[in-house]
This record gives C-alpha cells, structure tokens and sequence, in this order.
C-alpha cells in the first residue's frame, strides 16, 4: 500500500482533491492502465472513494477504460497540457536562470527539448567575447554527439531509449560514440556523475557540459549544457563546471514543477 503517493495534507487540503490528484499522477507512470482494484490497492484509496472518484473523471473524459477494461488518462488532459505549454513564458521563467548559468561560467548556453528521438534547441544564450557556435534555436540534433543529447539518454525509459537508438548514430569525429553497446555503458558513467561530457565529439576544439531538465512527475523535458572551446575547459575542470551544471539544471526542473531529488534515481 503506498499510502505516501497522497501528498500530505497542507492547512487547506481537500481529501477528494487529493485522492483524485494522486490517482491521476499514478496512472501517468502506468501506460498500461490500472483496474479499480489496483488502483485502490497501491494508493490506500478505499475501493468505494476510488470508484466514485474514477466515475467522475470518467464522464469529464480526464480518464477512460481501454479494451480490457482498465483506466488510462483521457484525451482532455492532452488538451489542457497544450493549453498549459502554450501559457508557459519560456523567457520569463526558464531564460533567467540560463543568463545566470552564462555569466557564471562565462560559456554559451544551450536549452534543449527532447521530442521523438532527438533534441529540438529551444534556446541559446551566448557567451561574451566574438566565438560564435552554429548552432541556433530550432535545430534537430541526434542524441549521441552532443552533451543535451547523451543528458537525456541516460534517464530515457527504455522504450525511448530504443527510439534514439533506432534513428542512428552520428559519425562526425574520431571521439564521436558510434557502438550502441559502448553508447549504453558510457550512459551508465553519466548516470553515476550527473552531467554529460561532450568532449570534441560533435567538432574538434569544442566541449560541452550538459545535465538534464525533469518537469513535473519526473517526465524529461531536455537539458542544458554550456558550450566552449576545448582551451577553456581543461579535462580538470569537469567536475567544477559539471556540479554547476547540474545546480541550474536542477533550478531549472524546480520552475518547470519536478519537486523530487535531483538528479532523478534512474529506474
């Protein structure tokens, strides 16, 4: 019985609101779909709450049964997420913190989305002095040559993973990892740090630190990295500007609503 899936009350908690809550958090980690009875089980909700509950979201289409009869999430919620994201200030809430990260480390930086198998950049803020990256908001990367990419492969669920893979790999220097079984191990190195290393794999003379963004529910929303020349980033320096990384990465998932541990315990 997983009775801690209920938040804890707060002075003005309504308990069917928060039934409701943890029931539609809990069939968003169960693609399958969930019956009654596990639902009612793994939650603690007694079957009579859960059942008046689900009838509920039911008729408002938030939820609904597949063809063995269990629950999944509904459509309308797709709809009111696109309504949410398309709300969602991306240069109030998010652009601070990355203005922050480049004048701490004084590199370029990068937000990237993960959609479909690759990472679509969705911001950049440039580093001072006159080196200028080609890389541009809206670009579509492959994951395995770029610090965003390998950030977000490491925590993908396996079938997205298989995803990534199934798209190929990108050959673009003699460091670029182009093997899926030493893709898979180097993914368990970042796993253990936190942050990625892009070192010179996508270009000769460019490295790049990343480390993943979660939004709420612990779902991947992208990465972030900082970009530089080789010569300002000396192999000693990884750990230092790695740990900074991941402190704004981590600033940057508390906005988009993940609340849980940073890094995300890898499953």
């Amino acid at each position: 019985m997983i009775n801690d899936t209920i938040a804890p009350k707060s002075k003005y908690s309504v308990p069917a609101l928060e039934k409701t809550i943890a029931i539609l958090e809990h069939l968003s980690k169960t693609g399958k779909g969930q019956s009654l009875s596990d639902l009612s089980q793994e939650l603690g909700i007694p079957k009579t709450s859960a059942f008046s509950i689900l009838q509920t979201l039911e008729s408002h289409n938030l939820i609904r049964k597949n063809d063995n009869g269990q629950f999944q999430l509904g459509l309308k919620l797709y709809s009111l997420g696109m309504a949410s994201l398309r709300n969602f200030n991306i240069k109030e809430t998010l652009v601070p913190h990355l203005e922050r990260l480049r004048d701490e480390t004084h590199f370029t930086v990068h937000l990237c989305a993960y959609d479909k198998g690759e990472t679509v950049c969705i911001e950049k803020i440039e580093g001072p002095g006159t080196i200028r990256f080609l890389s541009y908001v809206g670009e579509r990367k492959l994951m395995n040559t770029t610090s965003v990419g390998k950030a977000i492969c490491a925590y993908l669920p396996e079938s997205e993973l298989q995803l990534v893979i199934s798209k190929g790999f990108n050959h673009l220097t003699p460091n670029s990892i182009t093997n899926e079984h030493a893709f898979r191990e180097h993914l368990k190195q970042i796993r253990q740090f936190g942050y990625a290393v892009d070192d010179e794999e996508g270009e000769i003379g460019v490295r790049c630190l990343g480390a993943p963004v979660f939004m709420e529910g612990g779902h991947l929303f992208g990465a972030v990295s900082v970009t530089t020349l080789k010569g300002n980033l000396p192999a000693q320096k990884f750990g230092e500007y790695g740990e900074t990384v991941m402190r704004f990465a981590e600033k940057l998932s508390r906005s988009l609503g993940y609340s849980g541990p940073y890094p995300l315990a890898y499953a």
